[in-house]
């Protein structure tokens, strides 16, 4: 996981938390050539460049398994380089364009360079489904190993944040005044967000590794929910024979704003006896920060231990057995991704 925070081969919950400046978080820039060839860096856009550094860092971990599938996912892809080819059509008249911005904007070109450089010729796709861009990557993946096509797949999740993106979020008065601490995001009385970027990788297989894995149970995606939403989250966790009393650690995707009041409520007397945490007020907001919440769970489920500065009610050291992740966006959309020590 590559993020604000030192996540990057880290362990564990890093022991130290980095505050937001300017109501965003940038990502902790890796030292690139311990990972890429430099001489393909330079050629290589920012976003490009830490999303392979989390690619790589994942596969190392996993050495021993032969990939079968990549699946990348993003909810607006390479838009710094998008910025730039719009801004030269636009000076150009949409003449004479030079396709190298265009080239290297799509969203898929992180996809398409894990499979260049680490010469890998297997099926290789690109999500883009805004806020729930990398769970419908995880469903494929499911999808995809459940059916026999593939045993191991390389599934990632990457946006990044950029001065353009940065200035027109501030015109639509979208960005938050003040920083969001673990109780601003309870309240729910921001008005605005702190956005964030970052890369997120993970290995899924359908086979266990018992000592560095966890076991990914389900994951769905609702497009809208008009009832109560702790209703639909119980029909979610009876799939699997669950109640909300099984859930050991339940990791809301608050950001300080009203519409996440709904998860907000979700720490109610039936989630009592778990132990609750957020994330976005240290990765922020983008369209696939459940990557960061996926990292941040697995590690909970190895380490028995989650860091103080996420903890909103609860033990932050525990057996978590059961993991559930919930995330929400503006549209009035749900994800909710279900983990299980192995």
């Amino acid at each position: 996981m590559v993020s604000a925070q030192e996540t990057l081969q880290a362990t564990s919950w890093p022991k130290t938390s980095v505050p937001v400046e300017n109501s965003s978080f940038q990502i902790i820039p890796p030292t690139y050539k311990d990972f890429i060839p430099a001489v393909k860096l330079r050629r290589m856009s920012r976003l490009v460049k830490f999303s392979l550094v989390s690619a790589f860092d994942c596969m190392s971990q996993v050495e021993n398994l032969s990939l079968d599938a990549i699946i990348t996912c993003t909810g607006l892809g390479c838009i710094d380089d998008t910025g730039v080819f719009l801004k030269q059509m636009h000076e150009n008249g949409e003449k004479l364009m030079n396709p190298t911005a265009f080239i290297r904007s799509t969203h898929n070109a992180v996809g398409g360079q894990i499979a260049l450089l680490k010469n890998l010729r297997i099926p290789n796709l690109t999500y883009t489904q805004k806020e729930v861009s990398f769970e419908t990557g995880l469903i494929d993946a499911i999808m995809t190993l459940e059916e026999g096509e593939a045993k191991n797949v390389l599934l990632g999740g990457f946006d990044e944040l950029t001065l353009l993106s940065l200035d027109l979020w501030k015109q639509m008065g979208c960005l938050s005044e003040t920083r969001i601490d673990k109780s601003a995001l309870v309240s729910a009385q921001n008005k605005g967000v702190v956005l964030g970027e970052g890369a997120g990788f993970v290995v899924l297989s359908s086979e266990l590794e018992t000592a560095t894995c966890a076991q990914l149970l389900d994951v769905e995606i609702y497009r809208s929910v008009t009832s109560d939403l702790n209703i639909v989250l119980q029909a979610f966790l009876a799939k699997q024979g669950l109640s909300c009393k099984d859930i050991d650690l339940l990791v809301l995707g608050l950001d300080g704003t009203a519409h996440t009041k709904d998860l907000a409520q979700l720490i109610s007397p039936d989630f009592e006896e778990a132990t609750v945490a957020g994330f976005k007020h240290l990765s922020g907001c983008f369209d696939t920060d459940t990557s960061f919440a996926l990292w941040m769970a697995h590690r909970a489920i190895l380490n028995s231990s989650i860091g103080e500065e996420v903890c909103l009610q609860g033990e932050k050291n525990s057996v978590f057995n059961k993991v559930l992740i919930v995330n929400s966006s503006a549209a009035n959309s749900y994800s909710f991704i279900l983990l299980s020590s192995c």
